[in-house]
Protein backbone atom coordinates (compact mmCIF):
# COMPACT_ATOMS: atom_id res chain seq x y z
CA UNK A 1 0.00 0.00 0.00
CA UNK A 2 2.69 2.46 -1.08
CA UNK A 3 0.25 4.96 -2.57
CA UNK A 4 -2.36 5.50 0.12
CA UNK A 5 -3.43 9.18 0.09
CA UNK A 6 -1.54 9.72 -3.17
CA UNK A 7 -3.04 11.09 -6.38
CA UNK A 8 -1.73 9.52 -9.59
CA UNK A 9 -2.26 10.27 -13.27
CA UNK A 10 -1.67 7.51 -15.82
CA UNK A 11 -1.89 8.16 -19.56
CA UNK A 12 -2.65 5.41 -22.05
CA UNK A 13 -4.62 3.83 -19.23
CA UNK A 14 -7.24 1.95 -21.24
CA UNK A 15 -4.97 -0.95 -22.15
CA UNK A 16 -1.51 -2.49 -21.98
CA UNK A 17 1.17 -1.04 -19.72
CA UNK A 18 -0.98 1.97 -18.85
CA UNK A 19 -3.88 -0.21 -17.74
CA UNK A 20 -1.58 -2.44 -15.69
CA UNK A 21 0.03 0.59 -14.05
CA UNK A 22 -3.29 2.21 -13.16
CA UNK A 23 -4.58 -1.09 -11.78
CA UNK A 24 -1.47 -1.54 -9.63
CA UNK A 25 -1.67 2.00 -8.28
CA UNK A 26 -5.33 1.52 -7.39
CA UNK A 27 -4.54 -1.76 -5.65
CA UNK A 28 -1.90 0.01 -3.58
CA UNK A 29 -4.27 2.72 -2.42
CA UNK A 30 -3.88 5.59 -4.88
CA UNK A 31 -6.58 7.81 -6.29
CA UNK A 32 -6.05 7.38 -10.02
CA UNK A 33 -6.90 9.64 -12.94
CA UNK A 34 -6.88 7.19 -15.86
CA UNK A 35 -6.34 9.14 -19.08
CA UNK A 36 -6.97 7.83 -22.58
CA UNK A 37 -8.62 8.92 -25.81
CA UNK A 38 -11.53 6.66 -24.94
CA UNK A 39 -12.24 3.98 -22.37
CA UNK A 40 -13.35 0.89 -24.26
CA UNK A 41 -12.76 -1.71 -21.57
CA UNK A 42 -14.63 -1.91 -18.24
CA UNK A 43 -12.74 -1.62 -14.94
CA UNK A 44 -14.06 -4.59 -12.95
CA UNK A 45 -13.58 -4.31 -9.21
CA UNK A 46 -12.18 -0.77 -9.33
CA UNK A 47 -13.08 1.47 -6.43
CA UNK A 48 -15.31 4.08 -8.08
CA UNK A 49 -14.43 6.59 -5.38
CA UNK A 50 -10.72 6.45 -6.24
CA UNK A 51 -10.91 6.02 -10.00
CA UNK A 52 -11.50 8.94 -12.36
CA UNK A 53 -11.82 8.10 -16.05
CA UNK A 54 -10.55 11.02 -18.13
CA UNK A 55 -11.04 11.03 -21.89
CA UNK A 56 -8.30 13.17 -23.44
CA UNK A 57 -6.06 12.92 -26.47
CA UNK A 58 -2.59 13.67 -25.10
CA UNK A 59 -1.62 15.07 -28.51
CA UNK A 60 -4.31 17.76 -28.30
CA UNK A 61 -2.70 21.11 -27.40
CA UNK A 62 -5.65 21.76 -25.09
CA UNK A 63 -5.19 18.50 -23.15
CA UNK A 64 -2.61 19.69 -20.58
CA UNK A 65 -4.74 22.64 -19.55
CA UNK A 66 -7.86 20.50 -19.36
CA UNK A 67 -6.12 17.88 -17.23
CA UNK A 68 -4.60 20.51 -14.96
CA UNK A 69 -8.02 22.07 -14.39
CA UNK A 70 -9.56 18.66 -13.65
CA UNK A 71 -6.84 17.83 -11.12
CA UNK A 72 -7.13 21.17 -9.37
CA UNK A 73 -10.90 20.81 -9.07
CA UNK A 74 -11.17 17.12 -8.21
CA UNK A 75 -8.03 16.52 -6.18
CA UNK A 76 -6.12 19.72 -5.52
CA UNK A 77 -2.81 17.94 -5.93
CA UNK A 78 -0.90 15.33 -7.90
CA UNK A 79 1.80 13.03 -6.56
CA UNK A 80 2.52 10.76 -9.53
CA UNK A 81 2.43 11.16 -13.29
CA UNK A 82 3.07 8.06 -15.40
CA UNK A 83 3.42 9.00 -19.07
CA UNK A 84 2.59 5.69 -20.70
CA UNK A 85 0.56 6.68 -23.77
CA UNK A 86 2.33 5.98 -27.03
CA UNK A 87 1.73 5.07 -30.65
CA UNK A 88 3.75 3.21 -33.25
CA UNK A 89 3.77 3.85 -36.99
CA UNK A 90 5.31 1.10 -39.11
CA UNK A 91 6.68 2.21 -42.48
CA UNK A 92 10.03 2.22 -44.29
CA UNK A 93 12.10 5.33 -43.65
CA UNK A 94 11.78 6.41 -47.28
CA UNK A 95 7.97 6.25 -47.11
CA UNK A 96 7.17 8.03 -43.84
CA UNK A 97 4.86 10.99 -44.47
CA UNK A 98 4.93 14.30 -42.63
CA UNK A 99 1.52 13.64 -41.09
CA UNK A 100 2.64 10.27 -39.72
CA UNK A 101 5.80 11.81 -38.28
CA UNK A 102 3.92 14.70 -36.67
CA UNK A 103 1.31 12.43 -35.07
CA UNK A 104 3.87 10.09 -33.48
CA UNK A 105 5.85 13.03 -32.10
CA UNK A 106 2.69 14.71 -30.83
CA UNK A 107 1.69 11.68 -28.77
CA UNK A 108 5.04 10.22 -27.73
CA UNK A 109 7.08 13.36 -27.07
CA UNK A 110 5.22 16.68 -27.25
CA UNK A 111 2.29 15.38 -25.23
CA UNK A 112 4.63 14.03 -22.55
CA UNK A 113 6.42 17.36 -22.29
CA UNK A 114 3.33 19.49 -21.78
CA UNK A 115 1.43 17.04 -19.55
CA UNK A 116 4.53 16.80 -17.37
CA UNK A 117 4.73 20.58 -17.28
CA UNK A 118 1.09 20.82 -16.15
CA UNK A 119 1.56 18.18 -13.41
CA UNK A 120 4.85 19.69 -12.25
CA UNK A 121 3.24 23.12 -11.86
CA UNK A 122 0.76 21.66 -9.39
CA UNK A 123 3.50 19.71 -7.58
CA UNK A 124 5.62 22.85 -7.19
CA UNK A 125 2.70 25.02 -6.07
CA UNK A 126 1.59 22.48 -3.44
CA UNK A 127 5.10 21.65 -2.26
CA UNK A 128 4.68 18.03 -3.31
CA UNK A 129 7.80 15.90 -3.77
CA UNK A 130 6.21 14.24 -6.76
CA UNK A 131 7.26 11.50 -9.14
CA UNK A 132 7.17 11.64 -12.94
CA UNK A 133 7.84 8.38 -14.77
CA UNK A 134 8.18 8.29 -18.55
CA UNK A 135 7.95 5.13 -20.62
CA UNK A 136 10.63 4.81 -23.25
CA UNK A 137 11.51 1.67 -25.23
CA UNK A 138 14.45 -0.63 -25.82
CA UNK A 139 14.36 0.87 -29.30
CA UNK A 140 15.70 4.14 -27.93
CA UNK A 141 19.07 2.35 -27.91
CA UNK A 142 18.54 -0.65 -30.23
CA UNK A 143 17.55 0.04 -33.83
CA UNK A 144 14.07 -0.88 -35.04
CA UNK A 145 13.81 -0.86 -38.83
CA UNK A 146 10.60 0.63 -40.23
CA UNK A 147 9.89 2.59 -37.05
CA UNK A 148 11.99 5.77 -37.40
CA UNK A 149 9.43 8.21 -35.89
CA UNK A 150 8.89 5.92 -32.91
CA UNK A 151 12.59 5.40 -32.19
CA UNK A 152 13.22 9.14 -32.56
CA UNK A 153 10.60 9.94 -29.94
CA UNK A 154 11.94 7.39 -27.48
CA UNK A 155 15.50 8.63 -27.79
CA UNK A 156 14.26 12.19 -27.36
CA UNK A 157 12.16 11.17 -24.38
CA UNK A 158 15.18 9.82 -22.53
CA UNK A 159 17.18 13.00 -23.14
CA UNK A 160 14.21 15.10 -22.08
CA UNK A 161 13.81 13.03 -18.91
CA UNK A 162 17.33 13.91 -17.80
CA UNK A 163 16.75 17.63 -18.38
CA UNK A 164 13.42 17.56 -16.55
CA UNK A 165 15.07 15.71 -13.67
CA UNK A 166 17.78 18.40 -13.39
CA UNK A 167 15.33 21.28 -13.40
CA UNK A 168 12.80 19.75 -11.02
CA UNK A 169 15.27 18.32 -8.49
CA UNK A 170 15.38 21.55 -6.43
CA UNK A 171 11.64 21.09 -5.86
CA UNK A 172 12.11 17.51 -4.62
CA UNK A 173 10.45 16.11 -7.76
CA UNK A 174 12.06 13.08 -9.38
CA UNK A 175 11.82 12.25 -13.09
CA UNK A 176 12.79 8.83 -14.37
CA UNK A 177 12.32 6.49 -17.32
CA UNK A 178 11.38 2.87 -17.73
CA UNK A 179 12.74 1.23 -20.88
CA UNK A 180 10.57 -1.81 -21.72
CA UNK A 181 11.60 -4.49 -24.17
CA UNK A 182 9.21 -6.86 -25.92
CA UNK A 183 5.84 -6.54 -24.18
CA UNK A 184 2.45 -7.86 -25.25
CA UNK A 185 0.01 -4.96 -25.53
CA UNK A 186 -2.85 -3.93 -27.77
CA UNK A 187 -0.35 -1.82 -29.76
CA UNK A 188 2.28 -4.53 -30.20
CA UNK A 189 0.04 -7.56 -30.69
CA UNK A 190 -0.51 -7.10 -34.46
CA UNK A 191 3.23 -7.18 -35.17
CA UNK A 192 3.91 -10.21 -32.95
CA UNK A 193 3.53 -12.84 -35.65
CA UNK A 194 4.67 -16.40 -34.81
CA UNK A 195 7.94 -15.73 -36.66
CA UNK A 196 8.59 -12.52 -34.72
CA UNK A 197 7.80 -14.23 -31.42
CA UNK A 198 10.26 -17.04 -32.18
CA UNK A 199 12.96 -14.51 -33.08
CA UNK A 200 12.35 -12.46 -29.95
CA UNK A 201 12.53 -15.49 -27.69
CA UNK A 202 15.83 -16.45 -29.29
CA UNK A 203 17.20 -12.91 -28.96
CA UNK A 204 16.09 -12.12 -25.39
CA UNK A 205 18.43 -13.72 -22.83
CA UNK A 206 15.57 -14.51 -20.42
CA UNK A 207 13.63 -15.99 -23.35
CA UNK A 208 10.30 -14.35 -22.58
CA UNK A 209 8.00 -11.62 -23.86
CA UNK A 210 6.73 -9.59 -20.92
CA UNK A 211 3.13 -9.12 -19.87
CA UNK A 212 2.33 -5.46 -19.12
CA UNK A 213 2.29 -6.12 -15.39
CA UNK A 214 6.06 -6.67 -15.31
CA UNK A 215 6.67 -3.20 -16.71
CA UNK A 216 4.02 -1.69 -14.43
CA UNK A 217 5.94 -3.04 -11.42
CA UNK A 218 8.99 -1.02 -12.46
CA UNK A 219 6.92 2.10 -13.08
CA UNK A 220 5.34 1.84 -9.66
CA UNK A 221 8.72 1.35 -8.01
CA UNK A 222 10.02 4.59 -9.55
CA UNK A 223 6.75 6.30 -8.63
CA UNK A 224 7.07 5.27 -4.99
CA UNK A 225 9.01 6.71 -2.07
CA UNK A 226 11.32 3.69 -2.29
CA UNK A 227 12.94 5.43 -5.28
CA UNK A 228 13.23 8.81 -3.54
CA UNK A 229 16.99 9.05 -4.26
CA UNK A 230 16.76 8.12 -7.93
CA UNK A 231 16.27 10.76 -10.60
CA UNK A 232 17.27 11.11 -14.24
CA UNK A 233 17.65 7.35 -14.50
CA UNK A 234 16.41 4.85 -17.07
CA UNK A 235 15.52 1.36 -15.85
CA UNK A 236 15.74 -1.46 -18.39
CA UNK A 237 12.85 -3.93 -18.16
CA UNK A 238 13.67 -6.00 -21.22
CA UNK A 239 14.82 -9.46 -20.19
CA UNK A 240 18.38 -8.49 -21.14
CA UNK A 241 17.52 -7.54 -24.73
CA UNK A 242 19.56 -4.31 -24.92
CA UNK A 243 22.66 -5.51 -23.10
CA UNK A 244 23.10 -8.79 -24.95
CA UNK A 245 25.64 -8.98 -27.75
CA UNK A 246 25.68 -12.75 -28.17
CA UNK A 247 24.89 -14.57 -31.38
CA UNK A 248 21.87 -16.84 -30.77
CA UNK A 249 22.76 -20.49 -31.27
CA UNK A 250 26.50 -19.86 -31.56
CA UNK A 251 29.47 -19.16 -29.31
CA UNK A 252 33.08 -18.05 -29.72
CA UNK A 253 35.58 -20.88 -29.25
Amino acid sequence: MRFVNKVAVVTGADSGIGRATATRLLAEGATVFAVDVTHRDPWPGADAGRLHLVELDVADPAAPGQLEARLRTAAGRVDVLANVAGILHIAPFLEVGRGDWDRVLAVNLTGVFFLSQAAARIMVETGTAGRIVNVSSVHAVVSEPNAAPYTATKGGLEAMTRTMASELAPHGITVNCVRPGATRTRMSEPIYTPEIVRSLRAKIPLGKIAPPEWVASAICYLASDEACYTTGACLDVDGGYAMDGSLPGTAYS
